[in-house]
């Protein structure tokens, strides 16, 4: 078994996303998507106080599971 994460991230320059040529490279190769699991939310600091640090919400991840 394997696990990739793919994302997605978006930034003031657009969206890119991230894990998906690895995933459907290993596809290609005969993988097989066993499962998807949850993955994370990417955050991004956007200031930082003395006792605060500000965040954005700025994507997502997954996990996917792969027999190989």
């Amino acid at each position: 078994m394997k696990e990739l994460e793919v994302g997605l991230r978006v930034s003031r320059e657009g969206i890119s996303f991230f894990g998906l040529n690895e995933v459907n490279a290993a596809i290609e190769h005969g993988a097989k998507v066993v499962a998807i699991k949850e993955g994370n939310a990417l955050m991004h600091k956007t200031e930082e106080g003395d006792q605060n640090v500000q965040l954005r919400f700025s994507g997502f991840s997954i996990i996917v599971v792969l027999d190989e």
